[in-house]
């Protein structure tokens, strides 16, 4: 073949056109002349003998791809070659399989479409590669920039680590240089839902936002477990002051931030499909960051398409992409436009496989439907009969009767909305009214919800046992519905917190809020020493404090109460409760006893005392928990009682009973448990001020019955705020 010179010429180029290259010298070549064929690796030709031109159709062969154009003599002008000249025509397959590929950042692959420079993947997608360490990293907005651990183009995410913490705090540094991880919106990337977020240092406010915040928070397992935070740090970062808490993050199109300043946290750490089963030390820490499937090629001119595409314009204004023709799909992972597969199956074949499927499926379907509805029917039996022999159990029924779903249903008028006295996070409570014209309150645990049931069951167990004026009674119980319910007396007057927050109509003179504070105290005497077993209520709060007609106080819900255990001093458990009420030293240790409910009973004490709630983000940050606030003002008490209470003599008895009754709040408040008081010392303590008030007030009795309540109340009954008064 010597003599021979061959050329590249790109399909789109006419015969003579400029750009013609000279082909690769390493370039393999087979001629069959007379087949006017060539076959050569890794590039197809085509070739045409011009010594016998004719019009030929010629077919170009490259990898997968194929390329069909019949031409004619071109005028000899234009080949200004030897003799044994033979016109060459190649599409370069590079061109034409995928976009070019971004070379390795030190051991990290780059795939398409992510680029590292202006000459490689696209420029929409760029990380930045560090040369001299050899490492990729991913530049977010305000000058933060992550290292990228891993890429998996299959599932087009990457994992970038977190910022390291600064020295001695709890605080990482991306805080002071952007308040966390900010991703640029105009860019193809955001945070995918597989991570879960730990925030640390937090403000107090967290502790009632939707947020997990608590004692049983895994961002608690993470800073004691993993091994990858100090003891001192750890400290730190979580506290019965400044929370941790955890939530999962990202998911959408519009997941590109993680904030810290609007948290008020200063520290966070991310881990990859958390599974809770595996030590914290094997959890995948990490911020794993999805792209956005990536659109065809712009171009300017056919010349920077390939063969299966043209140049057009778009949607985009004064955009124009390399757009696949017909027959061919785009491909996002490759970049490059694939030829369509071709279905074999005949449209018979495939109609008969369709007709014996759905055949098949139906009478799978009818046929799984009736077992299992005849299952189901059986199930609900065997559950009902195990729940009223667990019930009886519980509770011996001495009280408590078996209520039946027709006569709850009766009662409720179908468990109509329109009978709904609140919804919570356990369930439901409906007004009803039986046939005998008795008015209750029937709880609905919420359907599936485990948590619900056994609050129930355990409410149940501790009801049974107790029999006191002062908590609410319950009057049975029905096992037939897919959840159980509970029935309760109706109590008319709501809780104490509508009352002191939610716009109750009438205001709670002193005499009265002395009243509440003396049947309370009472009835958790009577739990913690008068009861068979003594029972430590756990969540003693003003919405679960209800008042009956003659405004008499009845505490309600069980559902976290424990019995304590004989010869113990105290519960082991896992915190559970509501913040602001929560007994700091019980959130720490996880130690249940009597004082803890001596501390919530405080907190009580104080939101009688001021009218103000025990949580209030309305405040000033430092004053956002109300035993917090009292506290720092003891010296001058009378700055925070509501003025209401005192106004008639500002300087006389009822001034000296508030200044008794703040002392005792603070007492119950101590931080350690041994100084607080148990709650039979409080309800002497109580009995002496309301006495002091009769012989200097002339209160008279305490239990004196005041205007009839207007208006609708909430309640609050076994977690849920809603309540055995007035609907809504």
């Amino acid at each position: 073949m010597t003599g021979i010179r061959l050329l590249i010429v790109p399909p789109e180029l006419a015969y003579g056109s400029k750009g013609v290259q000279e082909i690769p010298p390493n370039a393999t070549i087979e001629i069959d002349v007379e087949l006017l064929s060539i076959k050569q690796s890794p590039f197809g030709y085509i070739l045409h003998n011009d010594s016998s031109w004719k019009v030929h159709n010629i077919k170009l062969y490259c990898k997968n791809f194929e390329y069909n154009r019949t031409m004619s003599r071109p005028n000899k002008k234009q080949i200004c070659l030897s003799d044994t000249l033979f016109v060459l025509l190649c599409f370069f397959c590079h061109s034409s399989s995928s976009q070019k590929i971004c070379p390795n950042c030190g051991l990290l692959k780059v795939p398409y479409p992510l680029s590292t420079n202006p000459n490689c993947g696209d420029t929409d997608y760029t990380l930045r590669c560090d040369a001299h360490y050899r490492k990729l990293y991913f530049d977010a907005l305000n000058g933060s920039s992550y290292p990228v651990l891993k890429i998996n183009s299959e599932t087009q995410k990457l994992v970038i680590q977190t910022r390291p913490w600064l020295p001695n705090s709890c605080t990482t540094q991306d805080f002071p240089v952007s308040e966390g991880l900010w991703l640029n919106q105009t860019l193809p990337f955001n945070i995918s839902s597989s991570n879960t977020i730990f925030i640390f240092n937090c403000s107090p406010r967290l502790f009632v936002s939707p947020l997990n915040c608590t004692p049983s928070s895994l961002c608690h397992r993470y800073l004691e477990n993993s091994g990858r935070v100090d003891p001192t740090r750890a400290l730190q970062c979580a506290s019965s002051v400044n929370p941790c808490c955890t939530f999962i993050a990202g998911g959408l199109p519009s997941a590109y931030k993680i904030r810290l300043h609007a948290s008020g946290c200063r520290a966070f750490r991310s881990v990859i499909d958390l599974d809770i089963e595996k030590p914290a030390s094997q959890w995948e820490e990490g911020v794993e960051i999805q792209w956005d499937p990536p659109l065809e090629p712009v171009c300017k001119t056919q010349l920077e398409c390939s063969f299966a595409s043209k140049c057009l314009p778009t949607a985009e204004k004064g955009v124009s992409r390399c757009l696949c023709n017909k027959h061919y799909n785009w491909d996002d992972l490759l970049g490059v436009c694939l030829k369509k597969t071709k279905n074999l199956k005949s449209g018979l074949t495939i109609k008969i496989s369709i007709g014996v499927g759905v055949f098949f499926a139906v009478a799978v379907v009818m046929t799984t439907v009736t077992v299992r509805k005849s299952r189901k029917i059986r199930q609900k039996a065997k559950v009902a009969k195990e729940r009223e022999e667990l019930f009886k159990s519980k509770s011996g029924m001495r009280s408590a009767r078996m209520f039946s779903l027709k006569e709850l249903k009766k009662a409720t008028n179908g468990f109509s909305k329109d009978r709904i006295l609140g919804v919570g996070g356990f369930g439901e409570v409906y007004k009803g009214e039986l046939q005998d014209g008795t008015a209750v309150a029937v709880k609905s645990a919420k359907v599936g919800n485990i948590k619900s049931t056994q609050q129930v069951l355990n409410e149940v167990g501790i009801l049974s046992q107790v029999n006191h004026k002062n908590l609410v009674r319950l009057l049975g119980c029905c096992v037939e519905a897919e959840q159980p319910l509970m029935i309760y007396e109706y109590i008319s007057r709501g809780t104490l917190h509508h009352h002191l927050h939610g716009g109750s109509s009438i205001f709670l003179n002193w005499k009265l809020r002395l009243k509440i504070c003396l049947q309370t105290a009472e009835a958790l005497a009577y739990l913690h020493t008068a009861a068979h077993t003594p029972i430590y209520h756990r969540d003693i709060k003003s919405t679960n404090i209800l008042l009956d007609d003659d405004f008499n106080a009845k505490v309600s819900d069980f559902g976290l109460s424990r019995l304590a255990r004989p010869g113990l001093s105290h519960v082991s458990t896992c915190a559970q409760g509501t913040l602001g009420y929560l007994d700091p030293e019980y959130y720490r240790n996880y130690q249940l006893t009597d004082k803890s409910d001596v501390y919530s009973y405080g907190v009580v004490l104080l939101e009688i005392l001021t009218t103000k709630r025990a949580i209030d983000f309305a405040r000033e940050e430092d004053d956002v928990n109300l035993a917090v606030y009292v506290a720092q003002r003891a010296d001058s008490v009378m700055e925070v009682v509501d003025r209401r209470l005192v106004e008639p003599e500002p300087s006389g008895p009822v001034t000296a009973s508030v200044e008794l009754f703040c002392k005792l709040a603070l007492a119950c408040l101590r931080e350690k448990k041994g100084e607080r008081p148990t709650m039979k010392d409080v309800v002497q303590e109580l009995l002496s001020i309301i006495e002091m008030g009769r012989v200097r007030l002339g209160l008279g009795s305490i239990g004196s019955p005041l205007a009839p309540h207007t208006g609708p109340i909430p309640v609050h009954l076994g977690g849920v705020t809603a309540g055995m008064g007035a609907a809504p």
